[in-house]
């Protein structure tokens, strides 16, 4: 038996591999590249390719899957069916999974179902064509591509038919997604996929399973003997669907039927920007990070020797089911007739690739994912919990009781007919999403996926910085605000994600803001860690980030949170927190030492070492600094300024505004000594009011001119720079006060109709700037209006 390195092990037939995607019951995937070309390379199990009977049902698997074509496949590209180690590859799509989507982002628009069934029922049409049955079809298994969904993983149960992977009356399918006749092990025919075609609908316009979940054998008698409930399928799309679901296959459509009954109501087949932005954006993350792979190292840990064979090759799938559900009938596993095997939506509910072997990106050796199928490195499943918990609690804060707690401040409210309109500086578009914007050192910059840009003073391009470059994506949340960077002496880091050990981590990007130009990288050397969340700032040489994963192995994907505290002179991790809770809520203190973090239920407090200092179990709805205090908003509206070091309150007020989906509850004077916030009044109207950090006695509090009529509760969004005291209203509208009193100065009208919580802003270096990521717009206006 030779020894490991006796042949290359990186390669399969002409393709150098990089990691594997998935793995199953026939093999492994991997992501492989050969003269420019990216694909996915399925290798088969050593033992089966000893299986002679394997061999030729493989060779004629392969034959028959290079007959499937049409624009929405991942057709075969080159395969080898008689080599030591058969292998097959198919077209790479960059997307993200139908499952995946619909996990993190809700369920699709109508106009996104309708050009889905279209798509899903052209690529079955072209599989039927080929006189092959998909037989596992499911939303794991439809990627969502920019130019349209694609079908993945065609024919595959065939490829394993009638080997020793099946007996007689084995069934073979994802038990949620089966038709009635593949639930009770009868022989199928095409309409089995179109059955399955209007599960996956189904699935994307409800959510959630039509059939519901729990053990195999329950969900299969519910497909067997239930009516689905389709409620939530849109009422134009809900006859199609139902007709697809027919418990006679007889009595349902064909694929191509479907995508004419689609035609004929008018609706296009999926074409560019057919999907929500959001969906989108993650599409984008993938493409991102898929064009800064590393070479592999020399020796990758996935191979191994195969006895009887000689030259190693890529091993094994990893230990545990990972293929599709496969029992037999009547088992004594079985739960009843045909049921049994994996539980479905586990990670053995799947084809041999798991989820699709293209859905998120690729995993490393370890079967951790590169680009986590459930949860985004970009932030996007932490940003989503962190926009849905607060506006729920920002509901509840401010709607809690039909009349408003606070008084109103001293005096009449005043119209603000009479305040000036601010002169716009400058506006431009951008040919990317800026879910941040930082004025600082004469430019104004806009970080976004894929690279850095520096705007002038009159919003010309004077530098762009690519993450490509650097070997970096940058952490994006789809087209909402994010904290992604922050400045310090001179130097711009923004955060993003890397590639190291096969994993992807979290990484900062530093950029000398007089130059425009990289100056370094660092990297988290923690594995189990998947990319920065969110930027909390810099303290004290010291950036905070918050990521995701908890740098403890789960198994096939890492869970939880961190924190990561870089220290920008030796950039070296100067430690690491973990937290299996969601960290949506960051603060630094403006002077002193340690920092502070919370959940939905709890603050923590981590000093100099990143120990818990203190913990306190609280509802948040506002967390921040002033001074050497944290601040804390909870959910009665009490405001209390908090001891850094022992968690204890030092002052309270009550009903204090808590901040918007975006942040920005409270504000402050540059060294944290005044604290501002808004106090809503009987009229539904907001004061604003200064407040002195140190001992929480009141300066001054004033009313404010009303939002419009037709904006609803938006909550506190604050800001204090260049002797302005800036909030952004409830209808977008932007007023700057004299921070010594509350009065007015000037407003500006122009974002007026777009929603606040979609739009990012900062105030420094004599600027407001306004982004909206949604239009891919920047606007900058003079700190005096003028």
């Amino acid at each position: 038996m030779k020894q490991l390195g006796a042949a290359d092990p990186r390669r399969i037939g002409p393709y150098t591999l990089f990691g594997r995607l998935g793995a199953g019951g026939m093999g492994a995937v991997y992501l492989g590249r050969a003269r420019g070309r990216t694909v996915a390379v399925k290798v088969v199990r050593p033992d089966l390719a000893r299986d002679d009977a394997f061999r030729d049902r493989f060779q004629r698997e392969v034959e028959a899957a290079r007959l499937v074509s049409g624009a929405f496949t991942a057709p075969v590209v080159d395969a080898d069916t008689r080599a030591r180690i058969p292998w097959m590859a198919t077209t790479f799509v960059v997307g993200v999974s139908l499952e995946q989507a619909v996990s993190t982002r809700g369920p699709l628009p109508e106009n996104v179902l309708w050009a889905l069934t279209a798509g899903v029922a052209e690529a079955l049409a072209s599989v039927h064509d080929a006189g092959l049955i998909h037989r596992d079809l499911k939303p794991a298994n439809v990627l969502l591509a920019l130019d349209g969904p694609r079908v993945i993983d065609f024919g595959i149960a065939r490829a394993v038919d009638g080997t020793a992977l099946t007996s007689t009356g084995a069934i073979i399918g994802s038990a949620p997604y089966m038709s009635p006749e593949q639930a009770v092990g009868e022989a199928l025919t095409s309409a089995s996929d179109t059955f399955s075609l209007g599960s996956a609908i189904a699935f994307a316009a409800r959510g959630d399973s039509l059939f519901g979940a729990g053990a195999a054998a329950g969900v299969l008698f519910r497909i067997v003997h239930t009516e689905p409930d389709l409620g939530a399928v849109p009422a134009g799309l809900r006859d199609l669907i139902a007709a697809c679901l027919a418990k006679d296959p007889d009595d349902r459509p064909t694929p191509r039927q479907v995508s004419e009954f689609v035609e004929r109501e008018g609706h296009p087949v999926p074409s560019g920007g057919w999907l929500p932005d959001a969906v989108a954006a993650d599409i984008i993350a993938v493409r991102a990070v898929m064009t800064t792979l590393p070479e592999p190292p020399p020796t990758l840990p996935f191979t191994q020797v195969t006895p009887g064979l000689g030259a190693p090759v890529p091993g094994a799938p990893a230990s545990g089911p990972a293929g599709p559900v496969l029992a037999e009938s009547g088992g004594p596993e079985s739960g009843g007739p045909g049921v049994g095997g994996p539980e479905p939506g586990g990670p053995a509910a799947g084809g041999p690739n798991a989820g699709g072997p293209y859905a998120g990106g690729p995993q490393s050796p370890s079967g951790r994912p590169w680009l986590g199928r459930r949860k985004l490195l970009l932030g996007l499943a932490g940003g989503t919990l962190a926009v849905a918990g607060a506006g729920t609690w920002l509901g509840l804060a401010l709607s809690a009781s039909g009349e408003a707690k606070g008084g109103s401040g001293s005096g009449p409210r005043p119209s603000g007919n009479d305040v000036p309109e601010a002169t716009l500086a400058w506006k431009m578009k951008q040919s990317a999403t800026c879910p941040q914007v930082i004025s600082t050192d004469g430019v104004v910059v806009c970080p976004s996926l894929e690279k850095v840009l520096a705007l002038d003073d009159e919003g010309r391009t004077k530098w762009t910085v690519s993450g490509a470059d650097h070997g970096l994506a940058f952490s994006v949340q789809g087209s909402l605000p994010n904290v992604i960077a922050a400045v310090d002496d001179g130097h711009l880091y923004v955060a993003g994600m890397a590639m190291k050990s096969m994993e992807m981590r979290s990484a900062v990007l530093a950029i000398d803001l007089a130059k425009g130009k990289a100056a370094w990288t660092a990297t988290l050397d923690r594995p189990h860690t998947q990319g920065v969340l969110r930027f909390c700032g810099v303290l004290d040489g010291t950036a905070y980030l918050i990521g995701f994963g908890d740098g403890k192995d789960h198994g096939p994907s890492p869970a939880g949170y961190h924190v990561w505290a870089l220290d920008l002179a030796s950039r070296k991790t100067s430690w690491f927190h973990g937290e299996d809770a969601g960290l949506i809520f960051s603060a630094l203190p403006q002077r002193g030492d340690g920092a502070l973090f919370a959940s939905t239920t709890r603050l923590r407090a981590l000093d100099a070492k990143g120990e818990v200092a203190w913990s306190k179990k609280v509802e948040p709805h506002t967390v921040d600094a002033a001074g050497r205090h944290f601040v804390l908003v909870d959910g009665g509206g009490r405001m209390s300024a908090l001891d850094a070091a022992t968690g204890k309150s030092v002052w309270e007020v009550p009903d204090a505004v808590p901040m918007s989906l975006r942040g920005g509850g409270i504000a402050t004077d540059k060294d944290g000594s005044v604290l501002y916030a808004l106090w809503q009044d009987k009229d539904h109207g907001y004061s604003l009011g200064a407040l002195d950090s140190g001992t929480g006695r009141t300066r001054w509090k004033v009313p404010v001119p009303a939002d419009s009529k037709d904006s609803r509760s938006f909550g506190a969004r604050l800001l204090c720079a260049d002797g302005n005291l800036y909030r952004m209203g409830a209808d977008s509208v932007v007023w700057a006060f004299d921070p010594s009193n509350g009065k007015p100065r000037w407003k500006y009208t122009g974002m007026k109709g777009t929603d606040p919580s979609k739009l990012a802003w900062t105030a420094g270096d004599g600027r407001l700037c306004l982004s909206d990521p949604t239009a891919t717009t920047v606007a900058a206006l003079h700190a005096n209006g003028a």
